[in-house]
């Protein structure tokens, strides 16, 4: 028996080490084709659970496969691999609320960020007048007050440097802009003028203008500023691209306007649109020219995946720090003023109203916990028009399109930064979204308590509150209001921290993320909130292959060392758009 079973043994392994090449060979045949393989990294998925995973098979712009390293070498045979050496990978970055344009544009002109006092501010532009020619104009962003003391400038200020060249400087937010003399006079705007229903012409006491124009004042100079020409607009975007490939934004919801898509879809045929864009329109637009616009983009038959037409962006007040959000009660730090709402709440509702029935999602800028109310009571009445319709058509044995009931339009509120504490219960009941940008809260911390006082702070900046409610809760930067830099607003997220560490523990520190919740806001909710949740957002089979490789382990690395992160590679749609140079 010992012999046979030794022979037996012997003959099993010789026909083994036989065979061995001849199913290799097998094996190798049946591996499929894929165009590109990460393997032997840290996947974090971004789905409900907190999955991970070792590698990503990528095969014509899509995921085919998520799985171990050895697992998926196994089964495929890529054009080319990458081996990520234990780096992470994210899905790509989904910028829910940027003006990506008009970001681009202000790295074309002066950057006053940072700028700590009105004397630097000047020089910027003292420097940008240097090489221009007298009487062209001056536009620049990014000033902010309240690192000068609180006091506004003036036009004095800067007609000592530009006495002949009108200037228009917007602040940081936006929404308050500081001009010249010369800049008043093009415009013809004078102690005459009447600030428009939503805006204010701050004044001396002569009455005569001081060169800040808040709100829709603004437009009363703007309206004089010749727009940016084709090439400029190009250009800026351009420099926008680079900068979202460089962050791993492989998405934006974008308001740059309808015009804009005109210039992304050349783009998109030259193959050198690498974000994909939803569009937002002008909600200030009426029904009938919405409808327009929509029809003629549907001509274009543009891929929907790369570039689309999304929600309708509106404006119900202004900021926190210029004190123009409009507030259920006056600001702690000023008695006299509780904000400035862009229009009455009756117009807003009967507008919203309109907008909604004709099957149009509606996303407003809301900062204020008056402006909060104004836009969740128009969308309340909106859905409550919807369903009263619905009961009418029902009763007449009328088909009703169900698409567009109620909450199924997914109305947005874009920053949300204050709510009074009965409505968070609200956002939830309506299925409204809020859409938040967390490094406001960093940069704002600075005057926020003071501004809103003790007990109205406790609803400001609060997206764990939020996402405790059942609310979806995506993220963006509000470039350029904000740095475009994703790695900001996930530090913000989990810390609530200013970038030097303070204060400790964080400010306000029980709206604090987990990081894996911070990535799925800039990911799986972003998704969510332009209705394509089942083509992006998550490293999963069927999804669109646009993947962030990153230089650090965000899931386990000290808070502060988010900040230090940095891109290492940006896919987009299953391709590399972008190397960091040094790959160490």
């Amino acid at each position: 028996m010992t012999y046979f079973f030794r022979r037996s043994l012997s003959f099993a392994l010789a026909c083994a080490l036989c065979l061995a090449p001849v199913l290799s060979h097998a094996a190798q045949a049946r591996r499929q084709t894929i165009d590109l393989l990460l393997f032997n990294g840290k996947v974090f998925t971004a789905d409900a659970r907190g999955t991970n995973a070792e590698a990503v098979a990528i095969r014509g712009g899509r995921i085919v496969a998520v799985g171990t390293s050895r697992g998926l070498r196994a089964r495929y045979m890529p054009a080319r691999v990458i081996d990520l050496r234990g780096r992470l990978v994210t899905p790509g970055f989904n910028d829910a609320h940027i003006h990506f344009a008009g970001g681009g544009l202000s790295l074309l002109r002066v950057n006053l960020n940072g700028a700590k006092t009105v004397e630097e501010a000047r020089r910027r532009v003292a420097e940008r007048i240097a090489g221009a020619r007298p009487g062209t104009w001056i536009l620049g962003r990014g000033w902010d007050h309240t690192l000068w003391g609180g006091a506004w400038p003036t036009r004095a200020d800067l007609d000592a440097v530009a006495p002949r060249n009108p200037v228009f400087l917007q602040r940081v937010d936006g929404h308050v802009s500081w001009v010249n003399s010369l800049a008043l006079q093009q415009a013809k705007v004078t102690r005459e003028t009447e600030a428009p229903a939503g805006g204010e012409i701050l004044r001396d006491a002569r009455g005569e203008p001081t060169g800040i124009l808040k709100e829709t004042a603004a437009g009363l100079v703007g309206r004089a500023v010749p727009p940016p020409d084709a090439g400029e607009t190009l250009a800026g975007i351009e420099r926008a691209l680079a900068e979202a490939r460089r962050y791993g934004i492989t998405s934006v919801q974008d308001n740059s306007g309808y015009e804009t898509t005109k210039i992304y879809r050349e783009l998109l045929k030259q193959g050198r649109l690498t974000v994909r864009v939803a569009e937002w329109q002008n909600f200030e637009d009426s029904v009938e020219k919405l409808k327009q616009q929509r029809v003629e983009f549907a001509n274009f038959k543009d891929d929907p995946l790369r570039l689309r037409l999304s929600a309708l962006k509106g404006y119900v007040d202004g900021t926190l720090g210029s004190r123009t959000a409009a507030m259920l009660a006056p600001f702690s730090d000023d008695s006299a003023n509780s904000g400035i709402p862009r229009r009455p709440p009756e117009e807003l509702t009967r507008m919203i109203v309109e907008r909604a029935s004709a099957g149009f999602q509606i996303a407003l800028h809301a900062i204020g916990d008056r402006a909060n109310r104004m836009a969740l009571d128009g969308f309340d009445a909106a859905i409550e028009r919807r369903l009263s319709e619905k009961l009418t058509r029902n009763s007449q044995g009328k088909r009703f399109d169900t698409m567009f009931e109620g909450s199924l339009l997914r109305h947005r509120v874009e920053h949300s930064q204050v709510v009074a504490p009965s409505d968070f219960a609200r956002f939830r009941d309506l299925g409204v979204i809020a859409s938040m940008q967390p490094a406001h809260a960093i940069s704002d911390k600075r005057w926020a308590q003071e501004r809103l006082g003790e007990y109205r702070v406790l609803g400001a900046y609060s997206w764990h509150t939020m996402q405790s409610y059942g609310v979806h809760v995506p993220f963006g930067t509000d470039w350029p209001v904000e740095p475009v830099n994703p790695y900001l607003g996930l530090y913000a997220a989990v810390t609530r921290q200013s970038t030097e560490g303070e204060p400790a523990g964080g400010w306000w520190p029980q709206e604090r993320l987990t990081i894996e919740g911070a990535i799925r806001c800039y990911t799986a909710e972003s998704a969510y909130a332009s209705f394509e949740e089942t083509e992006k957002g998550q490293v999963a089979v069927g999804m669109l292959a646009d993947l962030v490789v990153h230089t650090k382990d965000l899931l386990t690395v000290r808070p502060e060392e988010i900040l230090q992160t940095e891109v290492a590679i940006t896919i987009f749609d299953g391709r590399v758009v972008y190397e960091r140079e040094d790959k160490r």
